[in-house]
């Protein structure tokens, strides 16, 4: 299972179901990157793409807030379940804070050749289902 899993991927579509059925497109058409090596240690990235520019100066705080909010990126090693369902992303280093020294579980699973991660997440007293569908580069 982890052989398959190594290597660079591109993402393809990035869509959020919440508990009422209703989709979304969180980052819009979102591009991003992930990869695994044979080390265990890996990285990801997805941004919305069209974001603005932040000027440098004072009161410019939404257009760093903007740019913040656009953007994931994280960093570190990983390990694939035995059962090869999910994959633990051990954070080392990340965009946000909260997230450095804390595990992202994804589960896992293939569909063809696309690489298919998703999350549960909690906002307030729902869970939103996060899937992110990912092609080799």
């Amino acid at each position: 299972m982890i052989s398959t899993l190594l290597g660079n991927w591109r993402l393809l579509t990035y869509e959020t179901v919440d508990g009422a059925g209703r989709r979304g497109a969180p980052y819009g058409e979102a591009v991003g990157r992930l990869t695994y090596d044979d080390r265990g240690n890996m990285s990801g990235q997805v941004m919305r793409p069209n974001r603005q520019p932040v000027e440098l100066g004072e009161g410019n705080a939404q257009q760093v807030r903007a740019a913040y909010t656009g953007y994931i990126a994280y960093f570190g090693t990983y390990e694939v379940a035995p059962d090869g369902q999910s994959v633990v992303h051990h954070v080392h280093g990340s965009l946000n804070p909260a997230w450095v020294g804390g595990d992202q579980v994804r589960a896992m699973r293939f569909d063809g050749e696309r690489l298919v991660l998703s999350a549960n997440v909690q906002k307030g007293a729902q869970t939103v289902t996060h899937t992110l569908t990912w092609e080799r580069c």
